[in-house]
């Protein structure tokens, strides 16, 4: 049972700083190139089977969204309020004459 302990026990001795010139750089001894096939694998990898439809659709969105942003002409602010050539103080004062006070 203490023998199991001591695999298991990490080795602490040697310090963080030690063998400083060393570079931790990992080399590839194979060298081979990707084949078409293995690059397949890796674009396919992770796509699920309504991948490519649920892009087609968002891209759709998006083109739609922006067609209706263009047609409103009207670009809302962050504070709710219109583009100032577009306020009627006139009416606005006359309205808060006509309302009765709260």
């Amino acid at each position: 049972m203490s023998q199991k302990k001591e695999e298991q026990q990490i080795d602490t001795s040697k310090k963080a700083g030690e063998g400083g010139a060393k570079k931790d750089v990992i080399k590839d001894d194979k060298g081979v190139p990707l084949s078409d096939t293995d690059i397949a694998l890796f674009k396919r990898y992770g796509k699920g089977p309504y991948t490519e439809p649920l892009r087609k659709v968002e891209a759709e969105i998006k083109e739609l969204n922006q067609k209706i942003i263009t047609l409103q002409g009207i670009k809302e602010s962050d504070t709710g309020l219109s583009m100032p050539s577009q306020w009627n103080i006139q009416a606005d004062k006359q309205m808060m004459k006509q309302s009765p006070p709260l």
